[in-house]
């Protein structure tokens, strides 16, 4: 039987008595200053100062025990990117629950799914979701936070030994979620405060999912860990984006690669907030042609950010020279990585396994799928370059067998890249009755592409690649479809490819 978190009420000045390094750290930034402004959320006109944090933490903390939650048990928050996520995550460290933070964006059928699959005791969720309780399988329901509902039903169907689980992209199938320890999440945020420069005196743009591996990593932990500031909103919208910047003097900016491209196109009035000089890509590959396309324009490198949900932060291209190849940088501090040779791999390249303090327990359910007891192996290939810095090379899971020979998706979009007239592309695999599988190029066309056809690409690709590797069947698309992370939607895009194939 579980031991249940005493109920009795304790005063601020010793709710965090017996907690662990996130509450002290946080204490001390509140000691230092409790007056600052750590959360602007210029939808609402909204700023959380310190102190602020805190005393949310410490009613959400009383309504979560009022509410009949033990230790071990399982908080789901459905509340994407609202100012409350902070203090929740106090809130559960102080007893001892475990979280899993949702994107906004994820829809009622996927919310009811995770909460069933996981056996949380608790969600909290937009009022507007939350009619109803017995909708999601809950008793009850309380009032939590501007906006916020929070439903219970009495205790977890696990318990969890865990601070967070953090939820995998799931574009490949039904998502799985890693077991991360509070001494995880400390140990990854100080190594991409070290690795970044990120200090705490900065600003920091927040339009990625604060619920996911990247955004909790390097918006939520600076900010519990040293105070590093955050500009809150929802999502993604351009002319916020630069206006946020101005106004609250950001200068680090978080964001995936389509964000990047979309200034490219449509550069901000008035040109890129000058203090907004750190631009850190991650959830997929930047190219090459993006960072020095952005660099050429703007005068500012866009720094690329290799890490997964399963091992936190993995390395960081620091420095401000441009590359011509896919370059994610140097290890990060603390961070180990070797490159080990599989069957299929390229000479001079290797599979990315990952060794550090910020690596992941293992998945729900003792799944140990890549972990081991070193590390984590990656669904990654890559190698070294000549100055020690790590270049992704593919996906080891993403060979396609064309008559027996294998091709790498990722060779023929590096090479689809460089042809005049192409904005993006996609490169996968579909059926083939003669060839077993074949090689399908998924097209976005850019505003000079009217001279791109089904016939030039495979000129351009025949002179360039084996015969074998040159696509078969070329789609031209209007937009890649990318999920709310920003990664690719492999489900919506091979639901496209199976549309226009002939039957």
């Amino acid at each position: 039987m579980r031991q249940a978190v005493n109920p009795r009420h304790r005063s601020h000045s010793i709710l965090f008595a017996s907690v662990g390094t996130i509450a002290e750290r946080f204490a001390a930034i509140c000691r230092s200053d409790s007056t600052r402004v750590l959360i602007h959320s210029p939808a609402t006109g909204d700023a959380w100062t310190a102190s602020d944090i805190w005393n949310a933490c410490a009613r959400f903390a009383e309504i979560l025990r009022r509410s009949g939650l033990e230790a071990g048990d399982l908080v789901v928050s459905a509340a994407g990117n609202h100012p409350s996520i902070v203090a929740l995550i106090l809130a559960c460290r102080e007893l001892d629950l475990a979280l899993l933070p949702l994107d906004g964006g994820t829809t009622v059928p996927e919310i009811r799914d995770l909460v069933d699959r996981f056996g949380a005791a608790s969600l909290l969720i937009p009022d507007e979701l939350a009619r109803d309780a017995t909708d999601f399988g809950f008793a009850q329901a309380v009032g939590f936070e501007r906006d916020l509902t929070l439903l219970t039903r009495g205790s977890s169907k696990h318990a969890y030994v865990t601070a967070v689980l953090k939820l995998t992209s799931g574009s490949t199938g039904s998502p799985r979620a890693a077991l991360t320890t509070e001494a995880q999440l400390v140990a990854d945020g100080l190594h991409i405060v070290a690795a970044m420069g990120i200090q705490p005196h900065d600003t920091q743009l927040a339009v990625i999912p604060v619920s996911h591996s990247y955004g909790l990593s390097v918006l939520v932990m600076p900010l519990l860990l040293q105070g590093t500031a955050i500009v809150l909103r929802e999502s993604f919208i351009p002319p916020q984006l630069s206006a946020d910047a101005r106004r609250f003097a950001a200068r680090v900016f978080p964001g995936v690669p389509f964000m990047f491209q979309y200034f490219l196109t449509n550069p901000p009035a008035g040109g890129w907030p000058p203090m907004l000089t750190q631009l850190i890509s991650a959830g997929a590959p930047l190219t090459p042609a993006t960072v020095r396309a952005f660099h050429d324009r703007f005068g500012v490198k866009i720094h690329s950010f290799y890490g997964s949900t399963e091992t936190g932060g993995i390395a960081f291209d620091e420095d401000d020279e441009v590359h011509d190849r896919v370059v994610v940088g140097r290890p990060m501090p603390g961070v180990t990585i070797s490159l080990r040779q599989e069957p299929d791999i390229p000479d001079g390249a290797g599979r990315i396994h990952v060794r550090s303090d910020a690596v992941s327990s293992g998945y729900t359910g003792s799944t140990r799928d890549g972990f081991d007891d070193d590390g984590f192996m990656t669904g990654d290939y890559g190698g070294w370059d000549d100055a020690g810095r790590l270049t992704l090379l593919g996906r080891v899971s993403s060979f396609v067998n064309v008559s027996g020979r294998k091709v790498q998706p990722d060779e023929v979009e590096h090479v689809l890249r460089t042809m005049p007239g192409i904005a993006d592309v996609r490169v996968v695999a579909a059926a083939d009755e003669q060839r077993g599988q074949q090689i399908v190029a998924c097209i976005v066309a850019d505003r000079q592409g009217d001279g791109v056809t089904v016939l030039t690409v495979r000129q351009f690709c025949a002179a360039r690649l084996a015969a074998y590797k040159v696509p078969r069947t070329i789609i031209f698309l209007d937009a890649i479809p990318l999920t709310a992370r920003g990664k690719t939607d492999r489900s919506a895009l091979d639901e496209l490819v199976r549309a226009r194939l002939p039957v």
